[in-house]
């Protein structure tokens, strides 16, 4: 286990895809994860493939968000092939419905993403393609090529084809600091001892800022939970996803119903509440009235990792040579997970950055002593 090419720290989406990128280029790689993989946001996410519908204009989310989606579904096969695990792909589409007030935003974004298959849907329309949606909407935008995953299976895909290419694989097992040699980053320690090698990156989702601690720097990233649930609706099986201001609906192959979710800033706890539970459910009934008689299935929280622009640390830690982050991706990790993967493998093995992850630099953000920042800042 010592002297590997790289090590990885976090076994949820984005640290199993960085262990099946580093593994599938030759590397010698060894994943440590403290739980079991896919435990927290990756357990915990909808799982959507949605860069048009989760984006805002053409920004990083939208650009990177294609280019990331793509190279999933190019790699599913061999996913599968190689880790016997299927992440269950959907080819479900977005229906996302407008409110009156909300129509000519919507209506001008159909045209602007009209080249990727985006359409605007007026009511008469949308009542005919979806009849379980509440009448009163303005209409919908229709984005076809969208798609959802189970995200935990996504994980243990990753996890299990890096295995195939030789990574090891390390549950239960937590890092609890890193070995240096001067200002290199030289392993990471655990309960069994010091494990060495010649980089180590770090996929540590909500908990980026106690990395940050052993970096003796500042990353800026912020546990942000999201309550969801799930319903038993037979209704709305094979369904596109249905989406609202106020919920969406992710409707699942073995008929489960996904409801989601909150955005709540409550530090570390990721207990689902009654009021988080209620507004999803009010949510949930506004969009598809009938699921006021569906079987509420089970409740639960995750903890997303969110920077201060909400995009994602990908790539060298300044001032700290061996060193990499692969966090913060917010509510974007599944969707961005291939794309993480393959940007740190690399970078990491050749020294060449992909295009267009200047947005995701981690140098963009001041990572830096703390007590040196508190003292530039005045404090």
């Amino acid at each position: 286990m010592r002297g590997a090419d790289a090590i990885v720290v976090g076994g949820g989406v984005i640290g199993a895809s960085v262990a099946w990128s580093l593994a599938r280029a030759g590397a010698s790689v060894v994943l440590f994860e403290r739980d079991e993989l896919g435990a927290h946001a990756s357990g915990a996410a909808a799982g959507m493939l949605a860069p048009l519908s989760e984006s805002h204009g053409e920004g990083p989310i939208f650009r990177l968000g294609l280019e990331s989606q793509a190279r999933l579904l190019a790699e599913l096969g061999e996913l599968r092939e190689l880790s016997g695990v299927d992440p269950e792909l959907v080819r479900s589409g977005v229906l996302r419905a407008a409110a009156p007030d909300e129509a000519e935003l919507f209506r001008a974004s159909a045209v602007r993403l009209a080249a990727h298959g985006c359409e605007w849907l007026d009511a008469p329309e949308l009542a005919k393609t979806e009849p379980a949606l509440a009448r009163g909407f303005a209409g919908a935008l229709w984005s076809p090529r969208e798609a959802h995953v189970d995200a935990r299976r996504l994980a243990l895909a990753y996890a299990g084809a890096a295995a195939r290419r030789g990574a090891e694989i390390v549950r239960a097992s937590e890092v609890v600091g890193l070995v240096r040699e001067g200002a290199r980053v030289a392993g990471v320690r655990t309960a069994l001892g010091e494990h060495r090698a010649h980089d180590v990156v770090l996929c540590t989702g909500a908990w980026a800022q106690r990395a940050g601690e052993w970096l003796g720097a500042h990353v800026p990233v912020a546990p942000v939970k999201g309550q969801m649930l799930a319903l038993d609706s037979p209704a709305l099986r094979g369904a596109p996803i249905l989406w609202s201001r106020d919920a969406y609906l992710v409707p699942r192959r073995d008929g489960e119903l996904r409801v989601g979710a909150t955005v709540e800033r409550a530090g570390f706890d990721a207990r689902p509440t009654a009021a988080g539970i209620a507004a999803l459910l009010a949510g949930a009934c506004a969009l598809a009235p009938a699921l006021r008689e569906a079987a509420l299935l089970r409740v639960w929280a995750g903890l997303r990792p969110g920077t201060p622009d909400e995009l994602p640390l990908v790539g060298r830690v300044p001032g700290a040579p061996g060193a990499w982050l692969a966090a913060g991706h917010y509510r974007n990790g599944v969707l961005l997970a291939s794309l993480t993967g393959a940007a740190i493998a690399s970078e990491l093995l050749r020294g060449a950055r992909l295009a267009g992850l200047e947005a995701f630099d981690p140098a963009r953000f001041a990572l830096q002593n703390p007590a040196a920042r508190r003292t530039a800042e005045g404090g």
